[in-house]
Formats: C-alpha cells, structure tokens, sequence
C-alpha cells in the first residue's frame, strides 16, 4: 500500500475497518448535532432520552420504523418534512402507538434538539432520530475490488460469516460490512476479522509446511 506521504506498508493480508458517511438531511443546526442529540438507532441510545420527548425527522419510509419503534422509549412526534406521507393504514398504526404526526416543514434545530417549524413554531425535544444515507468511506475497497451489497441506507461490503471479502486476503468490518449500523456489532466484527485473518495465516504456514 502507498500512503499519502509516498510511504508504503506491505502485509500479508488486509483488514478494512474505515466505516461509513452519513448523508443528513439538509436542515440547519441538524449535523452539529449528529451523535450528541440526533442519533439514528433507537436499540442504542433511546434508553439515554429518559422517556423524554423523542422526535423522529422523515427522510423516507423507513422512517415509519423509526416512528413506531420509539415509543418505547418516549413521547414521539413524527416530521413529515415533506419527505414521507403515511397511508391509511400507517397513520392506524402510528396513531395506536401513540405517535403525534406534524406536517409543517421544519427550518432549523436549536438548543439542544428544539425543532422550529417553518410557521414559527417551537417544538422543543430531548432527542431526534434520523435515517441518514451512508456511503462506504474512502475507494480503497471499490480500487480492490469488493464486492458490495444492497442495504436500507446505502450500499455495504459484503462479507462472509468470517468477515472475508471476495477478495482473497482482505477482510472487512464494522458499519462499513452491515446493513446498519451499531457501536456493539461493529466491535463484534473487529473481534471476528481479526480471529479469521489470524486463522487464515495460520492455515498459510501449514499449507506450506
């Protein structure tokens, strides 16, 4: 490998462990926030929100799982933002879970997650969930060859169950290999990339032995 200082790195095998970008939603005062009151898994940091008022900003349908899940974990309010519109049946289910739907656009996110909507209005929140965009960081793995997969939020490095890639000698974990992401499963692939490629050099000597 060249670095980018012309130095190089030579090595048997290849574990890509880069992650992933997150694409928000172009709303203002919404990616200062991102990781300290915007979030996007509810499993990870609902607990945090204390039962508090939780909103949920649409970017598209799989916002309506957002919306759903949540509930569990405070008062929901969902944004349409112009960028989702329930059916019949959705708003049955977002109303039997208790989900407050708002319509009007949001302009800004102030303080530590107030929503102002576009009329003025004020909506001060404890926390916001957001499904962003993610695209796999870097070329490196597209410049090897790696195959990819298809995920709800964006393409991923497909893996086997050893965290293998298609390509021989270059393993692959973290958000970068998962259909979505969480702090708990990545770790657990680091652990496994790096179990499989000691394992893989092993069975090297041994077959040359």
């Amino acid at each position: 490998m060249t670095l980018s200082d012309g130095g190089t790195v030579s090595g048997r095998r290849l574990v890509l462990a880069m992650g992933v970008t997150d694409t928000l939603p172009t709303i203002e005062g919404l990616a200062e926030r991102w990781g300290r009151n915007v979030f996007h898994c509810p499993y990870c940091h609902g607990y945090e929100l204390d039962e508090g008022d939780i909103g949920v900003l649409a970017t598209g349908k799989l916002s309506m799982h957002h919306a759903l899940m949540l509930p569990d974990w405070g008062r929901v309010t969902l944004f349409l933002n112009d960028a989702f519109t329930p059916n019949d049946a959705q708003y049955e289910a977002l109303a039997r879970r208790g989900v407050m739907i708002e319509a009007m656009p949001v302009a800004r996110i102030d303080g530590e997650a107030d929503v102002v909507l576009r009329d003025g209005r004020r909506l001060p929140m404890t926390g916001l969930f957001v499904v962003p965009r993610t695209t796999v960081t870097g070329t490196l793995s597209q410049e090897l060859g790696c195959a990819m997969e298809a995920g709800p939020m964006g393409e991923f490095i497909a893996t086997d169950a050893m965290k293998a890639t298609n390509v021989p000698g270059v393993f692959c974990c973290g958000d970068m290999a998962r259909a979505a992401g969480s702090v708990a499963s990545a770790v657990a692939d680091g652990a496994m990339a790096g179990v499989a490629t000691h394992r893989s050099l092993i069975a090297e000597l041994d077959h040359a032995a």
